[in-house]
């Protein structure tokens, strides 16, 4: 079985146990005559999907109790991939969901670590330095690289733990390990979205 889960700019395959990232295009002229699952969150490529391929979207599968109407298939699928819990994947935006007792709560979707290093840059040349992902919370620090780093940490950190109030946590996306270093109990996996895709499909065979 091979997976697809296409995202605005690139797409991501999972073919035997391995994730391959590619240009869509690309991942199209290759794959065009392959037994392709997918779900994208891209119109514009979809509609190339569907013209130049045999692909078959399982989006109708995704089925999220409590999710909402324009909720992200991506994000639907990422929280069908375990039980309760928070989840969070970290890409271009910065999407936490969470469920519970097998239903959807609601969630949050904040700007991607990158696009607030790119807007402390567009302050002031004083601020465009790569944070330190690795900066402690427990004192105030001193120096601006610290500072900024601080600043972007810490309200990402208190809103997480906030929403997770005790329940498991699981992080997908490209800044996820960084963000799973922050916490001591927290599972890291990039398989997750198609762990949950797995899970449909094998809901709707049955």
């Amino acid at each position: 079985m091979i997976l697809a889960d296409v995202g605005n700019s690139y797409l991501h395959l999972l073919k035997d146990g391995e994730i391959i990232n590619l240009k869509i295009d690309d991942a199209i002229k290759e794959y065009a005559n392959s037994k392709i699952f997918y779900i994208c969150v891209n119109l514009d490529a979809k509609e190339l999907i569907d013209s130049n391929s045999s692909w078959q979207d399982i989006s109708s599968h995704i089925l999220l109790s409590g999710a909402y109407e324009g909720m992200g298939i991506d994000r639907k699928a990422l929280c069908l991939s375990r039980g309760d819990g928070l989840y969070i994947d970290a890409g271009s935006a910065l999407t936490l969901d969470r469920v519970e007792g097998g239903v959807y709560n609601g969630g949050m979707i904040l700007p991607g670590l990158h696009s607030y290093k790119r807007a402390l840059a567009d302050i002031s040349t004083v601020l465009d330095k790569e944070p330190l992902w690795d900066t402690s919370l427990k004192t105030l620090p001193k120096g601006t690289r610290e500072q900024l780093s601080y600043g972007i940490i810490a309200p990402i950190y208190r809103e997480i733990s906030y929403l997770r109030n005790g329940l498991p946590l699981y992080i997908t996306g490209g800044d996820g390990k960084i963000i799973a270093s922050w916490f001591e109990e927290a599972l890291f996996d990039e398989m997750l979205v198609f762990e949950g895709m797995k899970k449909a499909l094998l809901g709707a065979i049955s």
